[in-house]
């Protein structure tokens, strides 16, 4: 085999297209006689029922005419049940009554955990819908409406994306509350089933699942679940999915998420939410990788939260004043004020209801507050400034009423318990854990023993804290996630800076939140750290942190890569500075300009660089893999080669892997390609393996796996070619053959691993995919130029 192919090692398999809101996989339909549908409908009813059922006990199924009687064991008591065999509604009505999952009482426990708390009325954020004719609507208008309608022939899963602080939990929490109370009113046949996956070491869906299910004291387990999904009487909320990793990162969350998929066979639905950016960056390009996994068909919605609008903070404002007995002058006042606030560069930041809420707060007591550089670091250390006086001043007192620490001791206590709740995977830990703590900052800074007992004793109840699990659980966490990005973006910008502590180990434990990367760039700039000097010591030891080897090397490099990025956006001129043995996972590096940098054993991964510039920058062993380029970038990078770029997407969300539109495209935005010759060579194949392989693909546009024996496809399996190129297809890895049994008889099915869009890419000599394809279309082009 020819050695010298344009491939390269430790790389993923790219998604073509992650564009795609849907992703097709529509089985062939099978037509069966009247006796073999009542078996499969027993079948059916056999397996639905088994997930209710005792361990290791039968369930049994007469058919009786136009009914069934099931026989099953719960909880050691014998049931039974009969229903009709024509409606569904019927069997629905059936698995959802008090015998099996009894959705009315977890109705009931529902509302009775999601009530809203205290009497805040709920102003409902905006949403849209992603596509270019929708138009901004209250969201649980927006979810309510995709909820109550069926997805057709396809699992329906709603993504719902959101900035931090716009409100996804709080509208999901409004969501479900009323969902549950319109099914005790007997207003809707759906009952929504919230899971809370936020900071949770959760690997699997199922985990999170059972969890819920523990959580709300009902008697189901979460193998019901995917019955009563696809059912369509239950819809899973997944509240914080790109928060569901395990030690293999996103991929165990996207591999859960497929298998459960598989389960739904193309029925039900599902609600997931995740911050814009993890969207942005990870599920689009992977999303189309389920395509590879499952058999079943299924389409993804997308809709985003966009924030209160100005009549929304009025609607607050209103209510506000009202419970609080604000007067109407000094609500004017408060009005004005943060029309003062949230202006200029801020402005986006009013439609994010956690930062206007804290700010109608803080105005209430401290009129004279304004900000300096940035809203939020302003509004945390004024609200850290409020409860350090109310902790510091009214409840940690001693005898004398003196304080019992200090502002820097309270600091280091929400730092230490940030990364503890880091280190181990999660946003909330038992109370034992959090007085751990806080004996370990009282042992470290030398507290007296009074302030040591009363700080361990009174630590899950200070500021910043509240309950973390359902009430009784005696678990602790930061009132909300922003909180706890502030204080570990605080931790790891005192390390980076001070070079104390093992980075390395720091970065290794999971993804690191976006909003935590620009935390420690604006921390590291308030303390003067951006000034060269110092930005240069920060990359040099984030770079020496991912060129140790760890466990999870890929990890460290992906952190260092997003702290690096986030210090760079937050200098914005950027000279001479070395950046290597790092990876930019996503994200984006607007309006960056870099000049002579050296990038060295790097991946810039599916980033924005619609505003950056390159200029007269070098580029060494370092891959740009489908960055999005735009009208403002700048791509002067010497000794840059087509081989650097793996795709790339051109003012469009759309990957293109062609080597010689690519070529075209990287000469406009300046990138010198000399070499003719690698702009573009179509392989020596003949044609009739060529048309082959493209009624294949055409094929798996509409179903994957494809079955052999389906009569649409003989023109594919009846080829004289075709036994040769399947051989070459398997022994790549392109496709796997197997066995399965649909209708009881055993047919051969064969199941794709790549994008149809990257296989036939691959057609060109010089393209830049994946190195299985590159091998299979090298070995198909020796083979058929052998016979010839």
């Amino acid at each position: 085999m020819d050695t010298s192919s344009p491939c390269w090692s430790g790389t993923e398999r790219w998604a073509a297209d992650p564009s795609r809101d849907t992703v097709p996989r529509l089985s062939k339909k099978i037509k069966m006689t009247d006796s073999e549908k009542i078996e499969r409908r027993k079948m059916d009813i056999q397996r639905d029922f088994t997930s209710f059922a005792d361990p290791n006990t039968t369930v049994d199924v007469t058919e009786m005419g136009r009914r069934y009687r099931v026989t099953w064991v719960s909880r050691g008591e014998k049931k039974e049940a009969t229903f009709s065999a024509l409606t569904d509604n019927e069997y629905r009505a059936v698995v959802a009554g008090p015998q099996l999952a009894d959705l009315r009482g977890m109705a009931e426990m529902i509302r009775r955990t999601s009530r809203p708390r205290g009497s805040e009325a709920f102003i409902d954020t905006n949403a849209r819908r992603e596509n270019p004719n929708s138009s901004p609507r209250p969201a649980i208008e927006v979810l309510s409406e995709l909820l109550e309608t069926d997805g057709g022939d396809a699992t329906r899963v709603t993504m719902l994306t959101g900035d931090a602080g716009t409100g996804k939990t709080r509208v999901l929490r409004e969501l479900v509350y009323r969902q549950a109370d319109k099914y005790l009113r007997g207003q809707t046949t759906k009952l929504l089933l919230y899971v809370n996956a936020q900071g949770r070491a959760l690997a699997r869906l199922n985990e999170a699942l059972a969890t819920e299910l523990q959580d709300l004291r009902v008697g189901l387990t979460y193998h019901s679940v995917a019955v009563l999904a696809r059912l369509g009487i239950l819809v899973p909320v997944i509240d914080g999915f790109d928060e569901l990793l395990g030690v293999s990162g996103y991929d165990d969350a996207f591999g859960s998420l497929a298998r459960f998929l598989e389960q739904l066979e193309g029925r039900g639905q599902l609600l997931v939410a995740a911050r814009s950016v993890y969207y942005e960056a990870e599920f689009l390009g992977r999303a189309p990788g389920i395509d590879a996994e499952i058999e079943q068909a299924w389409e993804h919605v997308p809709v985003r939260l966009i924030g209160w609008n100005g009549g929304d903070r009025e609607a607050y404002l209103a209510d506000w004043m009202q419970r609080e007995g604000v007067a109407e002058e000094d609500g004017m006042e408060i009005r004005e004020h943060t029309k003062k606030i949230f202006s200029g560069a801020s402005a986006d930041l009013a439609s994010r209801p956690l930062f206007f809420t804290l700010s109608v707060e803080i105005l209430r007591t401290h009129p004279e507050f304004s900000y300096e550089d940035d809203l939020l670091r302003s509004l945390l250390r004024e609200l850290s400034n409020q409860y350090l006086s109310r902790e510091l001043k009214e409840k940690l007192l001693d005898r004398d009423s003196q304080p019992l620490l200090t502002e820097k001791q309270f600091h280091r206590l929400m730092r230490e318990l940030a990364e503890e709740m880091w280190n181990q995977d999660t946003r909330e830990l038992d109370y034992n854990s959090i007085r751990f703590v806080a004996e370990y900052v009282a042992e470290g800074e030398g507290f007296s023993e009074t302030a040591r007992s009363a700080v361990i004793e009174r630590m899950p109840t200070l500021a910043f804290l509240g309950q973390g699990g359902p009430s009784g659980s005696h678990t602790g966490a930061f009132e909300h996630e922003l909180f706890f990005f502030y204080f570990l973006g605080q931790l790891i910008a005192s390390r980076l800076d001070s070079g104390e502590g093992d980075m390395g180990l720091l970065l290794s434990r999971s993804a690191l939140p976006e909003e935590v990367a620009e935390r420690v760039a604006q921390e590291l700039w308030a303390a003067g750290g951006c000034e060269s000097n110092r930005l240069e010591t920060a990359i040099e030891r984030l770079v020496k942190a991912s060129k140790t080897e760890w466990l999870r090397t890929f990890q460290v490099r992906e952190n260092a890569g997003l702290l690096i990025m986030a210090l760079f956006r937050k200098v914005g001129e950027i000279e001479n500075c070395i950046v290597e043995s790092v990876d930019f996972p996503g994200s984006n590096l607007k309006d960056v300009s870099l000049t002579g940098c050296l990038l060295t054993d790097m991946t810039i991964r599916r980033t924005d660089l619609t505003s950056t510039r390159f200029l007269d920058c070098e580029v060494s062993d370092t891959f740009f893999v489908e960055p999005r380029l735009g009208c403002a970038t700048r791509l002067g990078l010497r000794e840059a080669s087509l081989q650097n770029f793996i795709g790339v997407r051109d003012r469009s969300d759309v990957v293109i892997y062609d080597p010689g539109k690519i070529a075209n495209i990287l000469e406009r935005y300046g990138v010198s390609i000399s070499d003719e010759s690698v702009r573009s060579e179509r392989r020596s194949i003949p044609v009739e393996h060529v048309n082959v392989l493209e009624r294949l693909m055409r094929a798996y546009g509409r179903a994957n796996p494809v079955c052999k024996d389906d009569d649409n496809l003989t023109a594919i399996f009846n080829n004289p070619v075709w036994e040769d190129v399947e051989k070459l297809l398997v022994e790549y890895e392109l496709v796997v053959s197997e066995l399965r049994h649909p209708g009881g008889s055993a047919k051969i099915f064969l199941r794709r691993h790549f994008s149809t869009k990257q296989l036939m890419a691959g057609m060109n000599r010089n393209a830049r995919v994946d190195r299985k394809i590159w091998e299979f279309w090298q070995a198909l082009e020796s083979a058929t130029r052998d016979d010839a």
